[in-house]
């Protein structure tokens, strides 16, 4: 695995171009945005429900918003992508991501970005339902790799997610973004992986390799608490 000091926005420029690619959790559509202009997908599918949830699990959760707001980031969302949904290129579903799996065949897409909900069971389900979705060869895309403090107040659990779906279901795992809130990338084929790990070596500099990962090494994002806020590393 290759620890990459690069953002996930950096990240898309990498990954395969003019695919058929989903989002899972768009929210506000940021992220959507920054898909469409870094990746440049034929095809992006956004799910998310943009429903409240009323489950203790996620009620500490920062996207788990109030109806209204979810209201108002759905209607966002479809003005903000218009013209794209009118010619095609863009697909919405409001739907749950395991409901909206039905849609997609085996195979379909070329990679996809996972963000929804981050509890360790709602985020290995997601991992587990759309793994077949992706064509032999594609990718796995997430965000959120982390257990740091603040991470621990808002339930996640997508290290213990990813890491049990890689070990359990034979992924690799490719590279993972030094942020506050990390991207990882997971592939099943090792011709992708090394595919991408040139382009990586290529253009992120001072590339960290991390052997036997997750398998022989465990993965913490510590956290500094300073003057003006709080200062996250990752150790391995």
């Amino acid at each position: 695995m290759l620890l990459c000091p690069t953002t996930r926005e950096h990240l898309l420029r990498l990954l395969p171009q003019d695919g058929e690619v989903a989002e899972i959790g768009v929210a506000t559509g940021d992220f959507s945005q920054e898909i469409l202009a870094a990746a440049k997908p034929r095809r992006l599918h956004l799910i998310d429900p943009w429903e409240h949830q009323d489950r203790a699990d996620y009620a500490r959760d920062a996207n788990n918003v109030a109806a209204s707001a979810q209201e108002a980031r759905f209607e966002a969302v479809l003005a903000r992508f218009r013209t794209q949904i009118d010619d095609g290129a863009v697909k919405v579903y409001r739907d749950y991501a395991e409901d909206a799996a039905i849609f997609f065949g085996a195979g379909q897409l070329d990679w996809i970005y996972v963000d929804g909900m981050h509890t360790a069971e709602a985020a290995y389900n997601d991992l587990v339902t759309y793994a077949p979705k992706i064509r032999e060869g594609g990718f796995i895309v997430g965000h959120d790799y982390t257990n740091h403090s603040q991470a621990r107040k808002w339930n996640f659990g997508v290290v213990e997610a990813v890491n049990r779906f890689v070990l359990e279901c034979g992924y690799e795992f490719v590279a993972l973004t030094i942020e506050n809130f990390p991207t990882y990338v997971l592939t099943k084929s090792k011709e992708s992986a090394l595919l991408l790990t040139r382009e990586l070596i290529l253009h992120v500099p001072q590339l960290i390799e991390i052997r036997d990962f997750p398998k022989k090494n465990d993965f913490q994002h510590q956290s500094l608490v300073v003057e003006n806020g709080v200062i996250v590393y990752p150790s391995f």
